[in-house]
């Protein structure tokens, strides 16, 4: 038996979870189109497809209970709205300023090798002078490297020494792997004839 839309919100309204499925299997298909909308932005802030999935549908859960058929308003499009708001509000989130410095936080666990203990990093004989100095090679060099390459050049090294592949970077950036392929070796061979 086929039923309308109003009568399925009602029947999810009274707690039906028959009527909540049917609903969701009808447009399940908004929630796909939306992320898909949204894919490029979440591999560039390196969001979690499953995260952003479940914000999606919490979004269209949100558009299901309150939507209202008195408003004169189609089920779909809200449901659309729904979670298309949802969504860009938690890439907008995941863009601040805040979320990235969290994002690009390195684990000392990480920093540190198979054949090299903790006590080695935090042993060692380094002094704060020393690593003052070595931050400001760090940053002359970042600088060095901004002055070589140009914009678009720089946006690929980026991706490059976040372990994006070329595939990866190609589609953020809307671009050919052969185009991508071309702009490393420009980088390789100016980042080579810096040092």
């Amino acid at each position: 038996m086929v039923y309308q839309d109003n009568e399925l919100i009602d029947n999810m309204n009274d707690n039906s979870e028959e009527a909540r499925d049917v609903l969701y299997e009808k447009y399940k298909y908004i929630v796909d189109v939306i992320i898909n909308k949204y894919k490029k932005m979440a591999y560039y802030l390196n969001i979690d497809m499953q995260e952003l999935r479940q914000e999606a549908l919490l979004g269209f859960s949100d558009a299901l209970y309150s939507f209202n058929y008195d408003k004169n308003a189609n089920l779909p499009t809200f449901i659309s709205l729904c979670v298309d708001r949802k969504v860009d509000n938690y890439v907008k989130k995941h863009n601040t300023v805040k979320m990235r410095m969290l994002k690009e936080m390195i684990s000392l666990d990480d920093m540190i090798g198979d054949d090299i203990s903790l006590m080695d990093v935090i042993g060692d004989d380094t002094t704060p002078e020393d690593l003052i100095e070595d931050k400001e090679e760090s940053k002359a060099l970042m600088n060095d490297i901004k002055k070589a390459l140009s914009d678009s050049e720089l946006e690929i090294y980026k991706l490059l020494v976040n372990n994006f592949s070329y595939d990866d970077i190609g589609e953020i950036l809307n671009m050919s792997t052969k185009q991508i392929y071309d702009s490393v070796y420009r980088i390789r061979k100016k980042l080579k004839d810096l040092y």
